[in-house]
């Protein structure tokens, strides 16, 4: 019933049966006990008016389904770089698929959840935004490889006060062992010229171990 009492539907209007989920159009309408009843084309029985809802077009009432075929390039567990973040190792965490619907355009963006592989530090990226290294198996192979590896080179067990030096050494003989385990398995040159420099660096640093390497 409407605020002045008038019915909510009138005759040649499309209503749906609420208990039954069909559509009937409203033949004609009775005001019974203050009440509004209808009755709907090729039924007997009067309907109540809170048993009815509106339905202005049949064609509103079907439903618009689109099926999507999504393919992820890169699954849970793959070892990736990010452009922008150099030579930064990233493990896939997770990632979900973004739908975009415009009147006159359709997109579907996949967005991958990312953890630094040296500290967890976590980064969300583009499929675009990424190069895949290797995937999760082949990497638990690789980073236990990498555990069970002696240092090429060993650490400074000098005893001295001046601790700063020695943590240099240390972190550089760290990084080249790191730099050395991806060349061997990634084969990129990259790899080979960070070994290069760091190589540099501890040579002088072999030379004045006390004396920072500014050059």
């Amino acid at each position: 019933m409407t605020g002045n009492g008038q019915p909510k539907y009138r005759a040649g209007e499309l209503v749906r049966i609420e208990r039954e989920s069909t559509v009937g159009k409203v033949m004609r309408h009775f005001r019974i006990d203050q009440n509004w009843y209808y009755l709907l084309e090729g039924r007997t029985e009067l309907f109540l008016e809170d048993s009815l809802s509106p339905v202005q077009d049949e064609k509103k009432q079907l439903e618009k389904k689109e099926t999507i075929f999504l393919k992820y390039k890169f699954q849970i567990g793959d070892i990736v770089r990010v452009k922008e973040y150099g030579e930064d190792l990233f493990t896939i965490i997770g990632f979900r698929a973004e739908l975009w619907r415009y009147k006159d355009s359709a997109w579907e963006d996949i967005i991958y959840e990312l953890s630094r592989v040296t500290d967890g530090q976590w980064l969300e990226a583009s499929e675009e935004e990424l190069i895949y290294i290797t995937n999760e198996k082949n990497a638990k192979k690789l980073l236990q490889q990498k555990n069970e590896k002696k240092q090429l080179l060993p650490s400074s067990k000098r005893a001295t006060g001046r601790r700063r030096e020695i943590t240099d050494i240390d972190e550089l003989l760290d990084m080249y062992n790191d730099y050395q385990y991806l060349f061997l398995n990634f084969g990129e040159a990259i790899y080979k010229r960070k070994m290069k420099e760091i190589l540099k660096k501890l040579e002088a640093l072999a030379k004045s171990p006390f004396k920072k390497d500014t050059s």
